[in-house]
């Protein structure tokens, strides 16, 4: 490729990354100005993409010293968007938690439903105007759902963090993710589908707090039995292991709701036709059931009928 079709692929691929911002393709090109001899569009560009945290240092970095100290100008790019954080937290509280909550979920088709909550229409609208305002969030044509530049959720996590409240967004993004999940049958996959970009992106989100992580299984557990009614045995099994895990980690090994995700998990296993692994799964729960139950109890004979089913006993033509 010639070297100046080259040049305008690089430039097209970084305002791509950029999201279109002139703020930032301006920042980008300052950048790159100031540093003419080691970097060109094509090495910013691969910084950019190799990590968040290389996002945070390129757009956070400022080409002139700050202001306060010698009178230049500061143009860093996520300071500046900071700058309208700080303005919003000022003089519109609400909005600024609202713009927060939303940094914490995926940056697109976040339902107006999931936010709103059980909260007031007009206090929510009343919170949303002015980040439309502001240009830091936009509705998506079918008005249910916003969505926001990930550049603005890149900077506004990166203020939480700085401002530490990042911890209680995180807690609180996982609590309103989980109080939100439908029943998971047929009437509400529609709304179901919506939200599993959500439960994707939290679940990335680090806590050691057990009642995040309780709730993070409870949002796997509703998601793993969606996806099993609707045949989706695949996209379930790390649902469900998921599940297993968090409550695992928080109730210990023989929990009787431990035990029942491990029932949970050999189920949809045995449904990929994973035989060995479905049958160690409910032996596993059986033997747990009978010890802290009894053998005599429901769940433990429930157990009993599940182990029966082993490979030996499966038609596997």
């Amino acid at each position: 490729m010639p070297f100046a079709e080259s040049g305008q692929a690089d430039a097209t691929a970084l305002v791509h990354a950029l999201e279109r911002i002139p703020l930032a393709i301006t920042h980008a090109a300052a950048y790159i100005k100031t540093r003419a001899s080691t970097t060109t569009m094509f090495t910013y560009l691969e910084l950019f993409r190799e990590s968040e945290a290389n996002q945070v240092r390129l757009l956070g970095k400022s080409e002139w010293r700050d202001i306060r100290r010698d009178h230049s100008i500061r143009n860093a790019l996520i300071a500046t968007w900071q700058i309208s954080f700080r303005h919003i937290r000022k003089t519109e509280p609400l909005a600024a938690d609202l713009l927060a909550l939303m940094s914490m979920f995926d940056k697109q088709g976040i339902p107006r439903s999931l936010l709103q909550g059980n909260g007031s229409q007009l206090d929510f609208e009343d919170a949303l105007a002015p980040l439309l305002s502001f240009s830091l969030v936009r509705m998506e044509i079918s008005e249910q759902a916003l969505e926001m530049h990930r550049l603005v959720q890149l900077s506004m996590r990166t203020w939480l963090k700085e401002e530490k409240e990042l911890g209680n967004w995180v807690k609180e993004s996982i609590r309103t993710l989980s109080a939100a999940f439908p029943s998971g049958d047929y009437k509400t996959w529609e709304e179901f589908k919506a939200l599993l970009p959500h439960l994707k992106e939290i679940s990335s989100h680090a806590t050691e707090d057990e009642e995040d992580v309780m709730n993070k299984a409870k949002s796997a557990l509703s998601a793993g039995w969606c996806l099993l009614l609707r045949g989706e045995y695949r996209a379930a099994e790390p649902m469900h292991q998921r599940a297993l895990e968090g409550r695992e980690r928080v109730l210990g090994l023989e929990h009787p709701d431990t035990l029942t995700s491990v029932s949970n998990l050999g189920s949809v296993l045995e449904s990929q036709v994973k035989y060995d692994k479905a049958e160690a799964m409910h032996q596993r729960a059986l033997e747990g059931y009978e010890k802290v139950l009894g053998p005599e109890h429901p769940n433990t004979l429930t157990s009993v009928s599940c182990d029966g089913l082993g490979p030996e006993n499966l038609d596997r033509a």
